[in-house]
């Protein structure tokens, strides 16, 4: 399928007009089923059966990019998943609505599916970089019931921003600086890239996980109110600490770089590492 020239992309529902879209570059595609979204089918399975969750995977969005392409969410809930696959021609965008309303409400959750919305927006900048923004909203009055999860790839990814609420972020393979804000969801950033950018993960009554390679670089400043911090440094000098650290609390330069690596969470536990193969671990990461 070749993409079609736009500036944005708005979800069409069959209650509202389509928009009129006009420059760059983006097209959808149908996908069926549960296959590589964010949320997993045996998941999904068990929040149907468990939680009476009803979900709707919407048409794939395919946005035409070349180049580093940096992503940019602003999200009033769900999860997001963020990675880098060399070889794609494009960057494309796998959305998946889903309401929580409860096994009794049911009726009313798959009504409330309507009432999300989201719109991609292609930005380009300089030196050939370009910015995929995603902002999804929510016109329901117990929108914290909803989310809409969203799994992204790209072949040159840059920096990644995100802000959601109610959903774990994972960001796999960044070139550039993470900011990620969240609750009630993990973090996950692993990436074979040397990390030289801010780093920035906030969320509560989750853990968070930060990987990188042999490079890396910053001032750490970790801290989990209810859990523990645990770090690993195979490939990097841990230059000075600090006098406040403890089981909770880790505060040093490392590897003598300038760059913030700022983590914070409540009842999770944190763990970063600066290793040999980052990215070499599993859907459970023990240290």
């Amino acid at each position: 399928m070749q993409p079609h020239s736009i500036s944005s992309i708005r979800r069409l529902s069959p209650l509202r007009t389509p928009a009129i879209l006009t420059g760059l570059v983006a097209s959808i595609a149908t996908l069926q089923g549960c296959i590589a979204t964010p949320t997993s089918s045996l998941e999904r399975m068990n929040n149907a059966v468990v939680y009476g969750q009803m979900s709707i995977d919407d048409p794939q969005i395919v946005v035409a990019t070349s180049g580093p392409v940096d992503i940019d969410i602003e999200s009033f809930g769900g999860t997001v998943l963020v990675e880098a696959v060399p070889g794609l021609k494009n960057t494309i965008i796998e959305p998946v609505r889903h309401a929580n309303h409860g096994h009794l409400r049911r009726d009313e959750a798959q009504a409330s599916l309507e009432e999300m919305d989201y719109v991609v927006e292609l930005i380009p900048g300089d030196l050939n970089r370009e910015t995929v923004r995603v902002v999804a909203t929510s016109a329901d009055l117990e929108e914290h019931f909803q989310g809409v999860d969203f799994r992204i790839r790209t072949a040159d990814l840059g920096s990644v921003r995100v802000r959601t609420d109610h959903g774990r972020v994972w960001v796999r393979n960044n070139k550039g600086g993470v900011d990620v804000e969240t609750t009630h969801g993990d973090i996950r950033v692993i990436t074979d890239h040397a990390m030289n950018e801010p780093i920035v993960l906030v969320t509560k009554e989750a853990d968070v996980d930060y990987r990188a390679p042999k490079g890396s670089t910053g001032i750490y400043d970790l801290r989990s109110i209810g859990g523990l911090v645990y770090n690993r440094f195979t490939e990097a000098r841990v230059v000075s600490t600090s006098p406040e650290n403890d089981p909770a609390t880790f505060v040093a330069d490392v590897g003598g770089g300038l760059n913030p690596v700022l983590v914070r969470t409540t009842y999770g536990d944190i763990r970063v590492a600066v290793t040999e193969f980052p990215t070499g671990v599993g859907p459970i990461i023990m240290e």
